[in-house]
């Protein structure tokens, strides 16, 4: 009984404490949010009816199968970049979430042409000269442990997703959630992911032509992780629908099936 009022204890303390450091962010960023994230305005509606490709990095993403997008409005993401130099590939945006992934990647970060990158304004502190970047109001969330996510209420966990990226982006458990928001602000109608596996149960947590130092280093356990992210995907269909945009799964297998698959290969010659 005291070991489990000790869990709980901690549990509360963590997130009062997060709390505190969110009240932080706030009466600092607030007041110059408007001027600071200004610049995205710029990006609302300008791929209105259009349709994308979001390419990630899970196991199954082959350079094959990137070549086939050179003619497509792409999305890459985290070390996704080592693909324009190993592929005939030049993504359309790029995006990068993860602190820590940021912290791995970015002596390798040498890539001659790179599109407009966005990047977790709150976690990532860019020092890489010569891009265009545009930081993210990325919302301040609970870091919860897995004891936390299975014994406190739902509400403290409660996905969701942004109208206005200009004043807050939700970071969610993957950065294609990050992305699925951008693509929603741009006005894309139909959204295509590859390499959206969704597995981390495997040796392989990353495809093999973009991996990098410590990439299968996990920060919770698979079923957590991919909890995490299945709820993101379930919460981004349901606003999806919402706005009449169609998100398809066009990864050669993997665990994802919150969205229709298509085959890529249709797509690409319809």
């Amino acid at each position: 009984m005291l070991q489990t009022l000790r869990k709980y204890y901690w549990a509360f303390y963590s997130i009062l404490r997060q709390r505190r450091e969110i009240n932080k962010y706030i009466n600092k960023y607030v007041p110059k949010h408007s001027k600071q994230f200004a610049p995205l305005r710029q990006f609302k509606d300008i791929h209105k009816g259009q349709r994308c490709f979001i390419v990630a990095t899970g196991p199954s993403l082959t350079i094959e199968d990137v070549n086939k997008l050179k003619n497509e409005i792409c999305w890459s993401m985290n070390s996704g970049f080592k693909l324009i130099d190993r592929a005939d590939f030049q993504p359309s945006y790029y995006v990068i979430g993860d602190g820590t992934v940021y912290q791995r990647i970015k002596d390798e970060f040498v890539v001659k042409k790179m599109p407009p990158i966005f990047y977790n304004e709150k976690d990532i502190k860019w020092d890489i000269k010569g891009y265009i970047t545009y930081p993210l109001p990325i919302s301040v969330s609970f870091i919860a442990s897995e004891w936390q996510r299975n014994h406190l209420p739902n509400f403290f966990f409660k996905k969701r997703i942004s109208n206005d990226i200009e004043k807050c982006i939700y970071m969610g458990d993957t950065v294609v959630n990050i992305i699925l928001q951008i693509c929603f602000y741009m006005g894309f109608k139909e959204i295509y992911l590859i390499g959206t596996d969704c597995n981390y149960f495997g040796n392989d947590k990353h495809s093999s032509i973009v991996g990098y130092k410590d990439d299968n280093k996990l920060h919770q356990s698979p079923d957590i992780i991919y909890n995490g992210m299945i709820s993101d995907y379930k919460c981004a269909k349901k606003e999806a629908e919402k706005r009449g945009i169609k998100i398809y799964n066009a990864t050669r297998g993997g665990m994802l099936e919150v969205f229709d698959r298509v085959d890529l290969d249709t797509v690409l010659k319809s």
